[in-house]
């Protein structure tokens, strides 16, 4: 090693090299909107584990196929169907890759 040189974990604040890790604590809210065709929403949110990498956005997949991307947390998924009952997973992503997905949430009926 070269003089000077410390060895060892790098800070959150430096480990940006690296992918995040799977975001935690994924939970889903119904927020009903009065969308065309009888869809409605769900607002997702989560964190990252606190040793992660930063991440710089975030995509959330509702188990009926829709999906929305962000900054932080919530995110807001649109355009599902009335009565559905979709659950959630999200991934977080930087310039070093993206996460694996989230466990899901539980369960959330969608109104409108």
């Amino acid at each position: 090693m070269a003089a000077g040189k410390k060895s060892g974990k790098k800070s959150q604040a430096s480990n940006d090299f690296l992918e995040p890790l799977a975001p935690t604590g994924v939970s889903a809210t119904n927020v009903g909107t009065a969308r065309p065709f009888n869809n409605g929403a769900a607002t997702v949110s989560f964190s990252l584990p606190a040793l992660s990498p930063a991440a710089t956005s975030y995509t959330v997949t509702a188990s009926t196929g829709q999906t929305a991307t962000g900054s932080s947390s919530p995110i807001t998924v649109t355009g599902i169907a009335s009565t559905a009952t979709p659950t959630f997973t999200v991934t977080a992503s930087n310039a070093a890759g993206t996460s694996a997905a989230s466990s899901a949430s539980a369960s959330v009926t969608i109104t409108t």
